[in-house]
């Protein structure tokens, strides 16, 4: 249906025209758009105003372009949220500390809903990983994979997909940015606090699970904090949005 879009920030119509489209239509991630060319057609607007409505949907997140193939709705996703983060560190790296304290919150939040849910066959999973992180510490190899799986793994037993991705953001920002502003962590002291917040999952007590998990994250907080104090950053020692990709 052709209608005829009008003023000043005329792209930001557009915008509001091709997500009310998806919501209409109940299009789902990996459904087609109509093109740049249909949109122009349709809306007797000019292809710049297209064009730059679609780059703030990329922007947001909510649609992707396919080089030949159009204009698709994208999964949801949380990058937008990610290059914030990022570019808010790049001139307040002390946000960083508060980040670790957010990621408390959140997992001291959902730990008791997890530990609720855990099978076997995710404490297998667990200490398989728990396994291969003493390995790895022995002979002094990297192990962040390992953590990122360990938490993945306790926090997938819930099932929410929204928090994983949520969690997955989290994880980049919070490995990647650890290694800028906080001295190296004893391998070992990172091994035994996992040991003990698997001790307490094993044996299904969700307030010693939680404290085992807030005195990691703790110690976290303060090394992070001690770092920033006796050496305050400049931007340009902070990763970019772009490095992290």
């Amino acid at each position: 249906m052709k209608q005829s879009l009008r003023g000043p920030a005329l792209y930001k119509a557009v915008r509001d025209y091709i997500k009310e489209y998806i919501l209409e239509n109940d299009l789902k991630p990996g459904d087609p758009l109509p093109t740049e060319g249909q949109l122009v057609e349709d809306l007797g607007v000019g292809r710049s105003s297209v064009r730059e409505a679609v780059k703030s949907l990329q922007s947001l997140g909510i649609i992707e372009v396919r080089q030949g193939n159009g204009l698709f709705v994208r999964e949801l996703n949380f990058d937008p949220m990610l290059e914030t983060f990022l570019f808010g560190m790049q001139y307040d790296p002390h946000t960083l500390a508060e980040l670790v304290q957010v990621r408390t919150w959140l997992e001291a939040a959902v730990i008791g809903d997890a530990v609720e849910h855990i099978q076997d066959e995710d404490l297998a999973k667990l200490e398989a990983i728990i396994k291969k992180w003493e390995e790895r510490v022995h002979i002094g190899e990297e192990y962040a994979d390992l953590d990122e799986s360990f938490h993945q793994t306790i926090y997938s037993v819930i099932g929410n997909q929204t928090l994983m991705k949520l969690f997955s953001v989290f994880w980049i920002v919070f490995v990647n940015l650890e290694k800028e502003v906080t001295h190296d962590p004893d391998p070992q002291e990172v091994l035994n606090s996992h040991r003990s917040i698997l001790a307490a999952i094993k044996i299904h007590d969700p307030s010693l699970t939680r404290q085992y998990l807030i005195r990691h994250f703790n110690s976290i907080k303060i090394r992070t904090q001690k770092y920033l104090e006796s050496n305050p950053l400049k931007r340009n020692e902070l990763p970019t949005y772009e490095e992290l990709h």
